[in-house]
């Protein structure tokens, strides 16, 4: 759940982006902006651009100001109301779901779905944006260095001390990061809810790339866990028109504000 400090700090963001305009429309129209909040700093940065730039471009700025990225988040506020909508949609989803099993008699499913939206519906979102913050990787590579245009912020943080688990686990929440730890090594310490998958788990790395690692003490997978990730388990049946869910929700943990 979002924090005291991080819900200020993400409304200042914001704010400053909406107000930006009104105090410079006389003058300049900027096509693209982005604001940089640090915790080490008690103010902002706005970044503007009189055109649509490369992400490239934004981490010269940061290098020049000696503002490390490497655990930051990019987001597009404009693109957040779409994530909401998905997230109205699968909580939705999972009451019909809950709905299906409970006239079935399953109580404890039912349980572990209610669990599961109360997850989903305390989730901070963000509109995360798919970048690489490794200002090298980006000059090399033009795959890594999208096109920008609009509004965005840039949240830049101290490198993570946990990891979160989530999904149908009997305590939600984080956990303490292990360094050199895998998938595995968290999976197997996990206690899981009714239908909870046992053999899986879905790593989402922080910067929203999803991984999948077998839990199989015979055959186990090594599958790195980065500082700040997410391990999600997943139902481990679904019915046929619920099929897609598990990834639906996976993709909201994806775009969970840091």
């Amino acid at each position: 759940m979002m924090t005291h400090f991080t819900f200020l700090r993400l409304l200042l963001a914001v704010a400053t982006l909406l107000m930006a305009p009104l105090s410079l429309a006389a003058t300049n129209s900027y096509a693209v902006k982005v604001l940089v909040a640090t915790p080490s700093s008690s103010s902002n940065l706005l970044l503007q651009f009189n055109q649509a730039i490369r992400w490239e471009q934004v981490l010269s700025e940061l290098a020049a100001r000696d503002i490390n990225p490497n655990w930051g988040q990019l987001t597009k506020p404009s693109e957040l109301a779409a994530l909401e909508a998905e997230r109205t949609q699968v909580l939705k989803d999972l009451h019909l779901l809950g709905q299906r099993w409970a006239r079935q008699g399953k109580q404890d499913l039912l349980n572990s779905s209610v669990a599961l939206a109360q997850q989903v519906r305390e989730l901070s979102l963000v509109a995360r944006q798919p970048v690489t913050m490794s200002y090298d990787l980006v000059r090399l590579k033009p795959r890594l260095n999208p096109l920008l245009q609009g509004d965005y912020v840039l949240t830049v943080s101290p490198r993570p001390t946990v990891v979160w688990a989530q999904g149908l686990v009997r305590v939600a929440g984080k956990r303490p990061f292990v360094a050199g730890g895998y998938a595995y090594d968290y999976a197997r310490r996990l206690p899981l809810l009714k239908g909870g998958d046992a053999h899986q788990i879905w790593i989402i790395q922080p910067d929203g790339h999803i991984l999948s690692s077998s839990v199989d003490a015979f055959a186990p997978e090594f599958v790195g866990v980065a500082p700040g990730a997410t391990l999600f388990v997943g139902f481990a049946k679904l019915p046929k028109d619920f099929a897609d869910l598990n990834q639906r929700i996976m993709t909201l943990f994806a775009n969970r504000e840091i």
